[in-house]
């Protein structure tokens, strides 16, 4: 490999996924970051099509985003280039498939938006929120998730590694898996992880109940069924109890930051933003890393600045350093 001509960051991207320089086609003079992408989204659609041996053609993140929504490629047509299904093609799905008939006027919202309405309205009036912003570098989150799509040939999503991250972090502060109950803090013995997922008429958190006794291949099975009852309106009345902290995840949204309300009666929330390339200084000098930004809504009555803090800088240390959790 160190007579292969590669740019910098083509050949750092190429060691994570453990890629054999040799077998990439530049299209120049060296290696560029868009030719190790182009050589991952082939292995990706050869690896994806059990019945089919004809590779559909898509963008890295168009790819990413059907494996998060459970979409088949070959059910999409695509937009771009020659064809390719570009990320727009998935957006516009579900925009379309969320809004059917829609005109202007009133809109009468669902049972299920009407109890998330009053709950959020409920939650930021009477709850005293605030937030703690953090930068963290992905990078041993990426090559996680690329090690269990290897080893498994499908793999965990990273909803599914950060419910592991987070119970583990749990753990270790237990006033952030806790409420405020009649002027007492109540901490809670189990550690059950609710899913924000959009569905079609409102937001729902179905539960991963004691995800800190969970393998990460059970986490997984325990979200796709969860997550597909959801979105099919057929979650029961325990999917959905007994949640003592919440992860929101937009970044397939390709959103950076935000700051999430708490879902009643807990105490926290993390927002968590796509990963994305960004500058960052590293010993004095600029580098390009894989980057994300983590926010953490806290009930102030249940957590002070410092006792979040410390929650916070052990779930970043976790997503940078995974490696002894894995299973």
């Amino acid at each position: 490999m160190s007579g292969i001509a590669a740019s910098p960051l083509a050949a750092r991207i190429a060691a994570e996924h453990h890629l054999n320089l040799e077998r990439i086609k530049g299209r120049g003079a060296r290696i560029q970051k868009a030719d190790v992408l182009a050589h991952l989204n082939m292995e990706d659609a050869g690896a994806s099509s059990a019945d089919s041996h004809l590779p559909v053609p898509a963008s890295p993140k168009a790819r990413r985003l059907a494996r998060e929504r459970g979409l088949d490629m070959r059910s999409l047509r695509g937009g771009g280039p020659d064809g390719a299904v570009v990320s727009k093609d998935l957006l516009g799905k579900e925009v379309a498939s969320r809004t059917p008939g829609i005109a202007t006027g009133a809109i009468s919202p669902s049972t299920v938006w009407r109890v998330m309405a009053e709950r959020m309205a409920q939650s930021w009036t009477g709850t005293p929120h605030f937030f703690l912003l953090r930068d963290v570098f992905a990078g041993g989150l990426v090559a996680w998730r690329e090690r269990t799509r290897l080893a498994t040939g499908n793999g965990a999503t990273y909803n599914d590694l950060l419910v592991k991250l987070v119970a583990a972090a749990l753990h270790e502060h237990p006033r952030a898996n806790a409420e405020w109950r009649e002027g007492r803090i109540i901490l809670k013995s189990d550690i059950n992880i609710g899913l924000a997922v959009a569905v079609d008429d409102g937001l729902v958190a179905p539960v991963i109940h004691n995800a800190d006794r969970l393998s990460l291949r059970e986490i997984a099975v325990l979200r796709q069924d969860v997550v597909q009852r959801a979105q099919a309106g057929k979650l029961r009345p325990e999917d959905v109890q007994g949640g003592t902290f919440t992860l929101s995840n937009l970044g397939m949204y390709g959103i950076d930051v935000f700051n999430a309300i708490i879902n009643p009666p807990q105490a926290a929330i993390l927002a968590i933003g796509r990963i994305a390339e960004r500058v960052v200084a590293v010993e004095g000098r600029p580098e390009v890393r894989p980057m994300m930004t983590l926010s953490l809504s806290c009930d102030h009555r249940v957590l002070d600045g410092a006792r979040g803090a410390l929650f916070l800088v052990t779930v970043a240390d976790l997503i940078e350093e995974p490696l002894n959790l894995l299973d």
